[in-house]
């Protein structure tokens, strides 16, 4: 069997389906009032409507049957482009975070009550310049590339006060747990499930311990 290939497994993990919809041209845009914190209602022209869920990994159209994973919404958004085509769209949105619009954001940061996966969803990416950084670079002497890369594959956001946020995620690449490192704290979210690592199989999918 062909091993993975580790562009495709990045897509997964690193693009999200609202950022596709906000950066698509003509652009979609997010229906505030009609949305929730597990499916956000996005809309373009007239009766156009998609319903992005699971933390940004899928989507469908409430409309039809159509619905899928970040490749499927490529095609459904320009069914002319072939599978290297795709590739290339999704490319420009590698770690590309959704603009949420503060309402939504702010009551998934400050509510404790809100599921996990929520609460990451509403954390910032890693900024090189930011107080996160400065903490897992400076105190914590982590080189720049291995930062780079966990904002890379989303397992690293920016919690309050210059405290690091890192995701525990499930076999279907939910965020489960979230494990916080900070000047002066360490600890973790409630509520959550953690797994200590996780091997591929030969295309069976995931184990975790």
């Amino acid at each position: 069997m062909e091993a993975e290939d580790p562009e495709l497994e990045r897509f997964r993990r690193a693009v999200n389906c609202a950022a596709l919809l906000e950066g698509w041209s003509p652009a979609w845009r997010l229906d505030r009032r009609e949305s929730t914190r597990r499916a956000l209602k996005y809309r373009r022209e007239e009766g156009e409507v998609l319903i992005v869920n699971h933390d940004g990994r899928g989507w469908w159209d409430p409309q039809s049957t159509a619905k899928g994973d970040i490749f499927d919404l490529v095609q459904y958004l320009d069914p002319n482009l072939n599978f290297g085509q795709v590739r290339r769209e999704l490319r420009r949105f590698v770690g590309v975070s959704p603009t949420f619009p503060p309402a939504l954001s702010s009551r998934a940061k400050h509510n404790p009550s809100a599921p996990i996966a929520t609460r990451w969803m509403a954390r910032s990416r890693l900024r090189r310049a930011s107080a996160v950084w400065a903490y897992l670079a400076g105190t914590r002497r982590l080189p720049a590339n291995v930062l780079k890369a966990a904002d890379a594959t989303d397992i690293l956001r920016e919690g309050p006060y210059g405290s690091a946020w890192f995701a525990h995620r499930d076999e279907a690449n939910t965020v489960t747990h979230v494990e916080i490192r900070g000047p002066g704290f360490k600890g973790s979210l409630r509520g959550g499930m953690k797994s200590l690592f996780r091997l591929s199989g030969a295309g069976h999918g995931a184990a975790a311990w």
